[in-house]
């Protein structure tokens, strides 16, 4: 099903914490958008950790953090 739908076992991978895992499988529906661009990916979906790599761990918790972070400069 996963070659033709996106499904959530192949969407996870864009939630990985690290990068390049999150620049893959931008697709909502349609699997084919990603394999024609190169963005697919497909691994063990046991294998993720679900995050970012760029934020500070100590504050991951801290909720005022987390409403900040979309208007911060990084």
């Amino acid at each position: 099903m996963s070659y033709i739908f996106i499904t959530p076992n192949v969407h996870k991978f864009h939630h990985h914490f690290e990068r390049p895992w999150t620049d893959t499988n931008f697709g909502n529906i349609f699997s084919m958008w990603d394999r024609l661009f190169g963005t697919f990916v497909y691994d063990d979906p046991k294998k993720i950790k679900y995050g970012l790599d760029v934020l500070d761990p100590a504050k991951d918790e801290n909720v005022g953090y987390q409403f900040k972070i979309p208007l911060a400069r990084m």
